[in-house]
């Protein structure tokens, strides 16, 4: 059943006004268009509430149906660690194919992927997600402190 009217009849001027009709009432027999509109308003069904009654076994078997669906999703989305040393192998290959893995190549590219530990199709996840990114460069730590020494030297000379 339908309850009260929800239509704004004064949104087109920005405002809340709304008819205080509190029920809906059919302004014409089923099966006709008049059965959807208000036979004290005047307005389309869809502008009155719907009232809902749920048995509460059917709400514990939607809340039991819902955890279960949350349960499987959660389970489904597992992160894939990969290592540094499997990265740098992955890399390497990636650089070896020109980073797009022709047909011919698929027995080389399930052949490493065996190697290294990995599955194919984690290999081109892998290789589609860090085919733009620059290779991160390592700077070995004395190269570090003698570039800050040097950065502090040129600063003290511009003075």
């Amino acid at each position: 059943s339908y309850r009260e009217c929800r239509r704004n009849h004064a949104a087109s001027i920005g405002r809340y006004a709304y008819d205080g009709c509190g029920e809906f009432l059919k302004a014409g027999k089923d099966g006709t268009k008049e059965a959807f509109h208000c036979a004290a308003c005047g307005c389309h069904r869809s502008f009155h509430r719907k009232e809902l009654s749920l048995s509460v076994a059917s709400i514990h078997r939607r809340r039991r149906h819902h955890d279960h669906e949350h349960k499987n999703y959660k389970a489904k989305t597992k992160r894939t660690k990969i290592t540094e040393e499997q990265k740098s192998k992955m890399r390497r290959f990636a650089d070896k194919l020109g980073w797009k893995p022709q047909r011919h190549d698929e027995e080389e590219v399930g052949k490493f992927c065996g190697e290294v530990g990995i599955t194919r199709k984690m290999f081109k996840v892998w290789l589609n997600n860090n085919r733009r990114r620059p290779v991160p460069v390592r700077v070995p730590e004395k190269c570090r402190a003698a570039s800050v020494v040097g950065v502090k030297n040129l600063l003290a000379a511009e003075e």
